[in-house]
């Protein structure tokens, strides 16, 4: 399609867009105030013959009430005086005063007088029984309290609905007392009806709520009408709109439907009002749409036509060095610049992909690196010379083929097509092949496939190839190295286990006849009183005692080194267990001529840890201070909260360690030079105790000088209690 069909639909539809838009728009607006407008105007005819209807039931009470105080009235309602009724009650009256109903009723409710006359053939009938069933009991129309009482309405009987006023029968002077009841009826028929639409100039319409011979109309307005929606507008058809109306019996009941007919001129003259309006638009926008595509024609088709034939002349001559020409200086001709530059452009990058192309075609002949280019169809499209070289297939053997390639082994081709489908499915991929030449001879390579995408279609799988026989042949040898590296591995693993086995065999051999010694030893300690009894079985519970300690320090050694040395962690008071430690160590110290001090703040924080397991730390540290300080020397036991940790350090004057010693001093079986002077310890305890803080989660550490004495110390994690007390142990069972 044109543009110049396009700009006419374009024209033509949105103009045609506007009209409807615009007559939507008026025919919401315009109608909905003009329907408003006439359900007022409706609403107000409604009003007006409720009006009527209420003034003709105060011109019948006001009559009632005219003959109800009158001494004739009330003389009459005593002595029923016949002159009275020849005077006053002939049918005369009652035509003169369109009553249908004359009723005097004494105050024990005995009816003194009663007549009913018929207007339209002007003769007497009898009183309805129906009506004189209303006055039975306490009957509304009968109960004045007082002087001034009245009742007015509407009372429905099946000959049909009748306009009532009721008043007291008074004196003249409206004075009392009551001697009973005067009640005035006429019957709102058609001819009343007709009276009433020509009084208002109405088209008025009743029906009783009760007659199954309603109209749908009527029905259906029933049903919407109530005591708080007493009036109801409602069109009829495109000519009338009809306003609806309930009317209550003087019980409050609903006992009438009134509706009142209107033409609708206001609708009619709206709905003239608003074609008019679309019209006058539609004749508006036929010129405007014509003018506006005159001055397109003019300013912008015929030019966007004449640059569309220079382009056009220039595809098909093919010559990019030709220019299209535009005069004036808008879009168009900005347009037309816009064309030449790119014109310039193409002719430039033409010239640039040909220089690419012979270098991508040089740079393909002469790469050292084997390329293929495989087709989406799965074939062979293009291959190199590096690639023709290491596999002796020429390029005539192996453009156009399909897998399986010549160069697959064919034990793996059913493989290595599944292989070649994944690549295709995941993009990118690199994987190592085992190839084979045309001679037969096999070879491991790299491959790398890279899809080649224009406008997101695939256009073809570019594979480089990399030869990695060498890599392939080293990594065989490499492999080779470490399965023999393993093998070593795995015997000195055995070869571990099984010094663990003989460790633990030989502390269960130590154990079984030490203990019997150690309990035999403590026995005499406390039985024997005498020297030089009480020194020598001191002297074997001392040693059984180290040997104990030093069994123990070879069984937790054993278990640490398989990994079952734990600790059962609960909350610890460190300030009662530090005071406990220095309390019963203190006379070993004086034994040895030495003085311990505590240096220990107000208090510490409660700590999560294995309180048996901290003690023999403790102990440990101090008993190598008690060991390498000299008599006189003094010991500090010290603790403090040191941010998140705990620390606790054990300070000497000994002779210090010098920081070769030191490097080694946490090594299994290793003891300092003097120590080992002394064949004191096997040289456990800094081990154990090093793996001991560790399995808290602390640290420990040593501080020395040659000749300056030694502090050594660990810290463990702060923690409170209360956020710990899970019963949880860390690593295994002691």
């Amino acid at each position: 399609m044109t543009l110049r069909k396009k700009t006419v639909i374009i024209i033509a539809v949105t103009i045609t867009c506007l009209i409807v838009v615009l007559y939507a728009i008026s025919r919401l607006i315009m109608l909905e105030n003009f329907a408003e407008l006439e359900e007022q105007h409706t609403r107000q005819d409604v009003e007006q013959a409720l009006s009527a209807l209420s003034r003709e039931l105060s011109s019948l009470d006001t009559m009632t009430y005219d003959w109800s105080a009158w001494d004739d009235t009330y003389a009459f309602i005593k002595d029923a005086n016949t002159e009275y009724i020849k005077s006053n009650l002939v049918d005369g009256t009652f035509a003169d005063l369109r009553l249908n109903l004359m009723l005097f009723i004494d105050s024990s409710g005995g009816v003194i007088f009663g007549k009913a006359f018929e207007l339209y053939n002007e003769e007497e009938i009898l009183v309805p029984q129906s009506f004189l069933r209303h006055l039975s009991g306490d009957s509304l129309l009968l109960r004045h309290p007082d002087t001034e009482s009245s009742v007015t309405g509407i009372v429905l009987l099946p000959e049909g609905p009748m306009l009532i006023a009721s008043h007291p029968i008074l004196t003249s002077e409206d004075e009392g007392p009551i001697r009973g009841t005067l009640i005035f009826g006429r019957y709102l028929d058609s001819s009343e009806i007709d009276r009433l639409a020509e009084t208002t100039l109405l088209s008025l319409t009743t029906y009783r709520v009760d007659d199954k011979q309603m109209p749908p109309d009527f029905q259906a307005a029933r049903l919407s009408l109530s005591s708080k929606a007493p009036i109801l507008i409602r069109p009829l058809d495109a000519q009338y709109i009809a306003g609806y109306a309930l009317l209550t019996d003087i019980y409050g009941k609903a006992s009438l439907v009134l509706r009142v007919d209107a033409s609708r001129d206001i609708y009619e003259q709206g709905q003239i009002i608003i074609a008019y309006l679309v019209l006058t638009i539609v004749v508006v926008g036929l010129v405007v749409g014509a003018v506006v595509m005159l001055l397109l024609e003019k300013q912008v088709l015929s030019r966007l036509a004449h640059l569309n034939k220079g382009v056009s002349s220039i595809a098909t001559s093919g010559d990019l060095s030709t220019r299209v020409s535009m005069t004036g200086a808008d879009e168009l001709s900005n347009l037309a610049s816009t064309i030449n530059g790119m014109m310039e452009a193409l002719e430039l990058s033409l010239e640039t992909l040909r220089e690419s192309e012979e270098f991508c075609s040089s740079l393909e002949q002469n790469s050292p690196n084997p390329m293929t280019v495989i087709s989406p169809d799965t074939s062979i499209k293009y291959v190199n010379p590096a690639l023709e070289k290491l596999t002796g297939f020429s390029s005539a053997e192996l453009i156009g083929r399909k897998p399986p390639y010549p160069w697959w082994p064919e034990e793996n081709q059913q493989q290595y097509s599944k292989t070649f489908e994944d690549v295709m499915r995941k993009g990118t991929h690199s994987l190592e092949r085992l190839f084979q030449r045309k001679n037969g001879e096999r070879f491991w390579v790299e491959i790398t496939s890279t899809p080649i995408r224009r406008d997101r279609k695939l256009t073809y799988f570019l594979s480089n190839w990399v030869d990695i026989t060498e890599r392939k042949q080293a990594d065989a040898k490499l492999q080779e190295l470490y399965q023999h590296e393993k093998d070593l591995r795995q015997e000195l693993e055995t070869e571990i286990n099984n010094r663990i086995e003989f460790t633990r065999a030989l502390v269960h051999e130590l154990k079984t006849p030490i203990t019997p010694v150690l309990a035999s030893s403590e026995l005499l300690v406390e039985e024997l009183k005498d020297e030089p009894l009480i020194g020598l079985a001191k002297n074997i519970n001392r040693g059984a005692s180290n040997l104990n300690r030093r069994i123990d320090e070879l069984l937790d050694l054993a278990r640490g080194e398989i990994g079952m040395l734990g600790l059962n962690p609960k909350p610890v008071d460190p300030m009662q267990l530090l005071q406990g430690i220095a309390g019963d160590v203190t006379p070993v110290a004086l034994s040895n001529g030495q003085s311990l001090s505590l240096e220990l703040p107000s208090s510490l924080p409660v700590v999560w840890a294995d309180e048996d397991r901290l003690r023999q730390v403790v102990l440990n540290l101090i008993n190598n201070a008690f060991k390498f300080t000299p008599a006189g020397g003094k010991i500090i036991l010290r603790a403090k909260e040191d941010g998140a940790n705990l620390v606790v350090e054990v300070q000497d004057t000994g002779r210090g360690i010098s920081d070769e010693e030191q490097q080694r001093l946490f090594q299994p079986y290793h003891r300092l030079e003097s120590d080992r002077e002394h064949l004191s310890g096997l040289g456990l305890g800094l081990s154990l105790s090093k793996k001991l803080v560790e399995l808290h989660g602390g640290q420990i550490w040593v501080k020395s000088r040659k000749g300056k004495g030694s502090t050594f110390g660990f810290s463990v994690p702060l923690e409170a209690a209360s956020q710990r007390e899970k019963g949880v142990e860390t690593g295994g069972k002691s």
